[in-house]
């Protein structure tokens, strides 16, 4: 009779909290690799988990596109510049602002909500 099952080691429910914060940077990038996600979430992930001073050693920190500005990725502006269409269109920027599925798009939604910052700030 065997008692190997006495000597596994159990379950780690909480072995993200034993990682390194190099370590849980990498992990994250996999699972962002992983699952599809923009290579932002991995920005805002560890801004939320307090790793962002290693995510900078880690990473470029030059996001892509940052320069040219932020491109619509879904709607009817679908790759057009966010910048371009409040020029163009500020009634449909106004009415995405005020859709909760728009936080889904955090690029799209930080520079929505920071131009209608400048534009409130403008008037006053």
């Amino acid at each position: 009779m065997t008692f190997g099952w006495l000597f596994k080691p159990k379950t780690k429910r909480n072995s993200f909290k034993a990682l390194s914060d190099v370590e849980m940077v990498k992990y994250l990038e996999k699972r962002r690799q992983y699952k599809g996600y923009k290579k932002q979430w991995l920005y805002y992930r560890c801004r939320e988990e307090g790793l962002l001073e290693t995510y900078y050693k880690l990473f470029d920190t030059e996001v892509e596109g940052q320069d040219s500005g932020t491109k619509f990725s879904f709607g009817k502006y679908r790759g057009e510049y966010v910048e371009a269409i409040w020029e163009s269109d500020k009634e449909y920027i106004n009415w995405l602002s005020q859709q909760e599925w728009l936080a889904q798009y955090l690029d799209e939604s930080d520079m929505i909500h920071e131009l209608l910052l400048l534009e409130e700030e403008n008037q006053n």
